[in-house]
């Protein structure tokens, strides 16, 4: 025998491939899906009320939403609002954003606190102690005057500042000497 067929017996056959269809199975599961997909766009009414959550009805939501009567929770405000600067515990963040808890524009003269949510903070500003430089956003446009008396009174309240409530006619008076 020679080399040459020597060699190619020893070798395997070249690959190649067959032909493998995909499963039916797998065709079967795949095209049900499609068809309930179709079928629940089609079916489905986006303009309806949401099946989900507390099933309560629209107008009792709207009857429910707080209004210059209704109680707004300072807390939520603050947390959505406040928190991601001036912390959950009040303390801010050193060197960066001043503390709320135990600072004497908190707790001193409301006119002072409002005129800082109300219009913002820019430039130095000396709190516990400590100096901050920074820039704090005015919230006036944000929140309405009920909003800005409920957080105002949260934070003048929370971490044992144990200030007064703010009312809303200070917010009003602070708007009104400034605008």
């Amino acid at each position: 025998m020679s080399v040459k067929k020597q060699t190619r017996a020893a070798e395997n056959a070249d690959p190649h491939e067959l032909n493998n269809p995909v499963p039916r199975v797998l065709l079967g599961v795949i095209l049900a899906l499609v068809v309930w997909g179709v079928y629940y766009i089609f079916s489905a009414n986006p303009n309806s009320v949401a099946g989900l959550g507390d099933r309560r009805d629209p107008a009792t939501l709207v009857a429910a939403a707080p209004s210059e009567n209704g109680v707004i929770d300072g807390k939520q405000l603050f947390t959505t609002a406040c928190q991601s600067c001036h912390q959950a515990s009040g303390q801010g963040l050193t060197g960066v954003f001043p503390p709320l808890a135990g600072a004497e524009w908190v707790t001193g003269d409301p006119a002072v606190l409002v005129q800082i949510v109300l219009h913002g903070l820019s430039g130095p500003i000396k709190v516990a102690g400590a100096q901050y430089n920074g820039m704090m956003p005015p919230f006036g446009e944000q929140f309405n005057d009920a909003e800005l008396a409920a957080v105002l009174s949260y934070i003048r309240d929370a971490w044992g500042n144990g200030a007064s409530a703010i009312e809303m006619a200070t917010i009003r008076k602070a708007a009104g000497d400034q605008g």
